[in-house]
């Protein structure tokens, strides 16, 4: 995002706990924990977009609340402080959980199950609480299952249909709801044009796809057979309990957890209407488009 807004011409400065600069972007230091370090990073900006967020990885349950709940709040409060215009808060599709049936939207009741989904609802509903009680216009993001060239999260995926050990886990017909990157950046843009307040959109690819879709389609471009194993999902279920202990005493990040267990058999589809509606937002790249500039970028940097 910050390379989208850089190359359009705005003035941007990333906030990162070492003051490290993205490519010739300027960077501040400062740590979401440590409020007073908010405050430079916040002076003179008109927009904050706040992407941050702990997925859990090495993380204490505790780390993983404080970052995505009072990690937020002192954020918006800084902002608030130094003037801000506007607030967009990037949450995740993922806050209403897994769920049968049809597509959620944004009044689907929540029931988030992991440390992850509970501690961004958390965040999202206290950023919407704080920002109103401040007078701060604040809107709130939630990015379907994103993907595309530069993310290391799905890769492990990819690499696992290639070497031919990718498993379905449950029903290979569950959806799922990705977004290629570029969509979510236009997403993101026709927020900050707009700058709705107060309101909760969902960011999501053209269309929910089957988990067999969505394999298959990486397996055809990789030029390998699809996936075709299905493994019952209470038994997963109690294999990545065992993995993830192992994981935890070794340091070793597993490839079968539970939030993947979960992320693979239930229904994640999602009802983009009101972005559509409301911002104009119009997804435009499909799966088959999206996954094959994935794959060339992946070969080209020597990920895949």
């Amino acid at each position: 995002m910050a390379r989208h807004l850089s190359s359009r011409g705005a003035h941007v400065l990333c906030m990162t706990r070492n003051g490290k600069k993205i490519d010739d972007i300027p960077a501040i230091d400062g740590d979401l924990l440590l409020p007073e370090s908010l405050v430079n990073a916040c002076d003179c900006a008109d927009i904050v977009i706040h992407f941050a967020g702990a997925l859990g990885r090495g993380l204490s349950n505790k780390m993983i609340r404080e970052v995505n709940v009072n990690g937020t709040l002192n954020l918006i409060r800084s902002a608030k402080k130094a003037g801000v215009k506007y607030f967009l808060h990037i949450s995740s599709a993922a806050v209403v959980g897994p769920r049968e049936g049809a597509p959620s939207n944004e009044r689907t009741k929540c029931y988030p199950f992991t440390v992850y989904e509970k501690t961004k609802y958390e965040g999202e509903c206290k950023a919407l609480e704080l920002s109103k009680k401040l007078n701060l216009q604040l809107g709130v993001a939630r990015p379907t299952f994103t993907y595309g060239p530069g993310d290391p999260h799905k890769l492990l995926m990819f690499k696992l249909i290639k070497k031919r050990l990718f498993l379905y886990i449950g029903n290979e017909c569950s959806t799922n709801h990705p977004v290629y990157i570029d969509d979510l950046l236009n997403g993101i843009m026709l927020m900050l044009e707009n700058k709705p307040n107060q309101k909760v959109y969902i960011l999501g690819g053209p269309k929910p796809v089957t988990k067999k879709n969505w394999a298959g389609t990486i397996a055809e471009e990789l030029n390998v057979k699809p996936p075709f194993i299905n493994l019952p999902e209470k038994p997963a279920w109690l294999v990545a309990i065992v993995l993830e202990g192992l994981g935890k005493l070794i340091g070793v990040e597993m490839p079968l957890t539970r939030s993947r267990i979960l992320a693979m058999s239930k229904n994640w589809g999602m009802d983009i209407s009101k972005a559509k509606e409301e911002l104009g937002y119009d997804p435009k790249v499909d799966l088959k488009e999206g996954v094959k500039k994935t794959v060339l970028w992946y070969r080209q940097n020597k990920w895949l």
